[in-house]
């Protein structure tokens, strides 16, 4: 018994000596796997976790918690990857306890070496001056987390840090003071990146302090509000060597501008230069022959850095283009750049990626292309690009994203575009393209959109595109193509958008569209689809909205739409579609507009609309609509903001209830059957711009309180039976723009409506025709300055034109003429 307590106690010793030597990092301790673990549940307590993202974070285990790495042999943590969302408006962690609180949990992780806290929310708090007591740190992101303010010179401690990210989405909520020597004392690190920064009040040294990082190879300082003081010149006296280092400078969309800064040419080891936004125009023409100075150089973005045709080479100004063979993404956007492109692409033999979008280059696209046999991105768009489409460009047989929109291109598509097998993106839309879409199309097995509209393509939509099994978006409108939409549409099953609209389909909608369970957008308006709208479409669970508008569709609405319970918009205006329509849509509780006008419906105005709280605009105008108007639509439809009756068979009166509506904006019940009078009980703080109740039947007195409506801008009030001494006061309707109060029955004279302070009045048309209105034309009438239209004829109107009338310029003033 003695020899096994004994042997016991050794057994205790030794276990005790072993948690100690864990503590120095040697061994296993629960004491100190306990204080790791605490530390990480003290920092899940300081955030609002919204998407679970440490939902893992529980039990002893830490090692095994979602973003946690440790060390195999400590045990200890070694790293935290706690990135965000990729998505800036859905960061997953949001700050609800004091900032220090999450450094000092930090802190207790003794041997964390790499920290990304990237794309969560910190609720623009300052970044504490704590963070730099983290000196084991090598890695830290701090990038769009949201701080603000200044950024501590402590993080000049982190020493080991060699990669520090402190980039900004919201440009100047983090900024730099004058003294930025603490960037110097980051002896150890090789990327840096301060996009978004300001930088404004950076000291002129910036340049000086980061040429003391010997180990930099990555920089950006893309954003930063860099001037003209911050880039060194001839005259200051710098030791450009460590720049020999960089591989990667991001200096792009600053303030400074002028010449490419010299420092460039000392950039032996450049590979990647992006001085995008940055204002170049006062460069010299050797701008290319600078870049030429970098031999290693494959990746260069000047968009938008308004360069012109004198900064390019010419036969002035021969530049050997040796150094353009090793570019393989070349970006020269968003310029007032001319003429032929050809200029661009010579020798560029290992190009990836060429972008010369929203220039003014002309001429035609040359047959050579197809010697950028790398090419796998072409951006051409918004130029002036003519001739036809070369066959050669089927000989890019990586090419993955062609956009050749918005030029003049013409002839047809070449068959050769079917032999671009790795193609994802194309989009040839906005030229005067014309013939037929080849069925060679069906061979692009990797195509995710086309966008083709806006030409003169011709001709039936191959049936071959049920092939494209990985197409999302299919934009084909305004072209004029005719036939059937192929019932193989069914087979995209991967497809989100479909746009015909604007062309000369016919036939049915094809009863396969109900397959397209990803569809979110659909619009085959303005076509010639007829028969009945097929009850599949109600299978389509993620629809969002659907244009069926200007066809020949007829029978009524399928009571499957009521089971899109995603869709936000309807519009089904413009067919001959009858019968009821389906109670369901009152169902859809995130439906905002519904279109349905123009529509031989002849039913009494739909109750279920009642049920729709979140309805926006409601489109009913020409479609039979009988019977009274419901009394209560203002209370039950508190989001409403448009509303369209006109031309319909309604009748009884207008509601009061419109009095108290506080969203809506536009109401249009003209052309109706409507009688008795206006609900005199407008309030000063509805939103209506426009209201049209003429047309009808109605009787009675101007409502005086309508001129409350401040914000209106448009009421027409013509054709009815309106009787009265006009009172219309213009100078309470201070937004007013149209007013037509013709063919009615007012009497008096003008002066009581026209007079008051009036010379800024945005008034264009008075219409008055037909009235019982007496009395001489006001002089003040002039001084209505943006006056365009007045009518005044069939009245009782007395006395000659004045001396000193108007007259109707160009631009519609009201001027005085002289005697």
């Amino acid at each position: 018994m003695r020899e096994t307590f004994c042997a016991m106690l050794v057994l205790v010793v030794a276990l005790f000596f072993g948690a100690a030597e864990f503590c120095s990092g040697r061994n296993t301790s629960f004491s100190c796997i306990e204080r790791e673990r605490e530390a990480l549940l003290k920092f899940k307590l300081c955030f609002h976790d919204p998407l679970h993202m440490l939902s893992s974070w529980k039990g002893n285990n830490y090692c095994e918690w979602r973003g946690v790495r440790c060390d195999k042999n400590s045990g200890y943590v070694v790293s935290l990857q706690l990135r965000g969302s990729i998505s800036y408006q859905q960061p997953q962690l949001y700050l609800i306890d004091n900032v220090e609180e999450v450094v000092s949990s930090l802190l207790k992780l003794r041997y964390l070496e790499h920290l990304d806290l990237s794309r969560n929310n910190f609720s623009g708090n300052l970044i504490p001056p704590s963070f730099g007591l983290m000196k084991q740190l090598r890695y830290l992101n701090l990038s769009n987390v949201q701080f603000t303010g200044r950024i501590p010179g402590e993080l000049g401690n982190l020493t080991r840090v060699r990669v520090l990210d402190l980039s900004q989405y919201n440009h100047g909520r983090l900024k730099v003071d004058d003294d930025i020597q603490w960037i110097s004392r980051l002896s150890s690190l090789q990327q840096l990146d301060m996009s978004g920064v300001n930088l404004s009040h950076a000291s002129s040294n910036l340049f000086q302090v980061l040429g003391m990082l010997s180990s930099l190879s990555w920089l950006s300082l893309s954003d930063c509000s860099l001037k003209n003081s911050h880039i060194p010149s001839r005259n200051h006296p710098l030791n450009f060597t460590f720049l020999g280092n960089i591989r990667h400078f991001d200096i792009s969309w600053n303030s400074f501008h002028g010449p490419l800064p010299i420092f460039l040419q000392n950039m032996t080891s450049l590979t990647f230069l992006d001085m995008s936004g940055v204002n170049l125009n006062l460069a010299s023409s050797n701008l290319f022959q600078v870049l030429g100075m970098l031999p290693s150089l494959s990746w260069l973005s000047l968009s938008s850095c308004s360069l012109e045709n004198s900064h390019l080479p010419s036969s002035s100004h021969p530049l050997n283009f040796t150094f353009l063979g090793n570019i393989q993404h070349f970006d020269l956007s968003l310029h007032f750049l001319q003429g032929p492109i050809s200029i661009f692409l010579q020798n560029m033999t290992s190009l990836i990626f060429l972008s010369l979008f929203c220039n003014q280059l002309s001429g035609s696209i040359p047959d050579g292309i197809e010697q950028l046999s790398k090419l796998e991105s072409i951006y051409l768009s918004s130029n002036q690009l003519s001739g036809s489409i070369p066959d050669s460009i089927g000989q890019l047989s990586k090419l993955e994203n062609i956009d050749l929109s918005g030029n003049q291109l013409s002839g047809r598509i070449p068959n050769s575009i079917g032999q671009l097998s790795k193609s994802k993106i194309i989009d040839l839309s906005e030229n005067q393209l014309s013939g037929s879409i080849q069925d060679r199309i069906g061979q692009l097995s990797k195509l995710e959109s086309i966008d083709l509209h806006g030409n003169q393509l011709s001709g039936i939509i191959p049936d071959s595109i049920g092939q494209l099994s990985k197409l999302e978006s299919i934009v084909l409108h305004g072209n004029q193509l005719s036939g059937s939409i192929p019932d193989s549409i069914g087979q995209l099953s991967k497809l989100e958008s479909i746009y015909l609209s604007s062309n000369q389909l016919s036939g049915s909608i094809p009863n396969s569209i109900g397959q397209l369970s990803k569809l979110e957008s659909i619009d085959l308006s303005g076509n010639q689809l007829s028969e009945r709208i097929p009850d599949s479409i109600g299978q389509l669970s993620k629809l969002e909205s659907i244009d069926l508008s200007a066809n020949q569709l007829s029978g009524s609405i399928p009571n499957s739409i009521g089971q899109l319970f995603k869709v936000n918009s309807i519009d089904l205006s413009g067919n001959q579609l009858s019968g009821s329509i389906p109670d369901g849509i009152g169902q859809l509780s995130k439906l905002e507009s519904i279109y349905l006008s123009s529509n031989p419906f002849g039913i009494g105005f739909p109750k279920w609309l009642l049920l729709q709280k979140t309805i926006v605009t409601i489109e009913l105008s020409n479609a039979s609509i009988l019977g009274p108007f419901l009394e209560n639509i203002s209370h039950m439809m508190p989001m409403l903001q448009g509303l369209y009756l006109a031309n319909n068979l309604m009748n009884g009166s207008i509601p009061k209830s419109l009095c108290n509506s506080k969203s809506l904006m536009y109401l249009d019940l003209s052309s109706n059957m409507f009688s008795g009078s206006i609900p005199n009980c407008w309030r000063n703080d509805q939103l209506f711009s426009s209201i049209d109740l003429s047309s009808n039947n109605l009787s009675g007195l101007f409502p005086s309180t309508m001129e409350r409506l401040s914000s209106l801008f448009v009421l027409h009030l013509n054709n009815d039976s309106l009787h009265g001494k006009l009172h219309v006061a213009l100078k309470n309707f201070t937004s007013l723009v149209i007013l037509d109060l013709g063919e009615n029955e007012f009497s008096g004279n003008l002066t009581s409506t026209v007079g008051g302070e009036i010379s800024n009045h945005p008034l264009k048309i008075l219409g008055l025709r037909k009235n019982l209105v007496s009395g001489y034309i006001p002089l003040e009438l002039c001084s209505f300055s943006q006056l365009q239209i007045l009518d005044l004829a069939d009245n009782n109107l007395i006395g000659r034109i004045p001396p000193l009338f108007w007259k109707v310029s160009n631009y519609g003033e009201c001027n005085t003429i002289d005697q």
